[in-house]
């Protein structure tokens, strides 16, 4: 059965890619974000794009949804735009509080909260982060997010079941910087050195990620929302495929003639990878392999 999908963020790297997932599958997408560019636009042709801030009052009050998914947030360090920490937070939880009243307001049975694995810090977990690891971070991202999880929790009720998802590392096609993010992925930053002639400079080269294929996480997403018994909580979703940033790398070189990784050791303690255990996340979904992801991202850019 079809169902009506808010998405909002939907102008951003992962939101975008969730407008377009859910679209595929047949849904009746609503993209909300403050600004959608001319290349989203184009992706998201037959998506109904509002460009607007996220406000309880966007939607014309008879206007029903089915699941609601919040990946509105500001990423960039709040000194960048003049912000204190606290205004910083607040600003990530007004946004999170008005998605919510959307829900509510509209009649939506589900509602997902977009968090990260940057609630941990890199003293969390032994090894690997699951949700079971207490997450210690203290930057305002990490406080927005980890707000916004307590948030979520508190909402969920009879009618609305209101969960978090933390996502790791995400890499794909169409990932550029924008005013809210403007930091990119280390995929992306290597892409563009291979791509400019530049060598990848690998400055902890054993540490390891788990990385994400964005295209995937549509109906990824889909398949836990379907799940018997029903899910709550916080969940962790993931690929779970870890490798070290030297093995990344190296795929990564691998798909231009003559690219160059250099190793240049960096003493910084290294983060750790996310995974579950609470989904088996390899049942869950046949995520794309990370080499498969990568070549598709270069075959992707090379057509244009």
């Amino acid at each position: 059965m079809s169902r009506t999908v808010l998405i909002t963020g939907a102008g951003g790297f992962v939101g975008s890619h969730m407008a377009e997932g859910f679209a595929a599958m047949g849904d009746a997408v609503i993209a909300l974000d403050a600004a959608f560019d001319s290349r989203t636009r184009k992706r998201l042709a037959g998506v109904e794009l509002i460009e607007a801030p996220v406000s309880a009052d966007v939607l014309p009050y008879d206007r029903t949804v089915d699941l609601v998914i919040h990946g509105a947030a500001i990423t960039t360090p709040p000194e960048e735009f003049g912000m204190s920490a606290e205004q910083h937070v607040a600003a990530n939880v007004a946004m999170l509080e008005d998605a919510l009243a959307l829900a509510v307001g509209h009649g939506a049975s589900d509602f997902v909260f977009m968090s990260s694995s940057g609630v941990f810090s890199v003293d969390d977990g032994e090894g690997v982060q699951l949700e079971s690891t207490v997450p210690t971070a203290t930057m305002p991202y990490a406080a927005a997010k980890r707000a916004g999880e307590s948030a979520t929790a508190a909402a969920g009720s009879t009618t609305l079941r209101a969960i978090s998802i933390r996502l790791g590392p995400i890499y794909g096609p169409h990932e550029a910087s924008r005013g809210t993010r403007k930091i990119v992925s280390q995929v992306r930053r290597w892409l563009d050195r291979v791509e400019s002639g530049e060598p990848i400079i690998v400055q902890m080269p054993e540490e390891c990620r788990d990385w994400t294929f964005a295209p995937d996480l549509p109906r990824a997403l889909d398949a836990l929302l379907a799940q018997e018994p029903k899910v709550s909580g916080v969940v962790h979703l993931t690929s779970a495929e870890i490798v070290s940033n030297l093995a990344l790398a190296e795929m990564i070189a691998g798909l231009v003639d003559g690219a160059r990784v250099d190793v240049a050791p960096l003493g910084q303690a290294p983060r750790l990878p996310i995974s579950s255990d609470r989904v088996d996340l390899q049942a869950l979904y046949a995520w794309t392999p990370l080499r498969d992801g990568l070549a598709a991202i270069r075959n992707i850019e090379v057509a244009r």
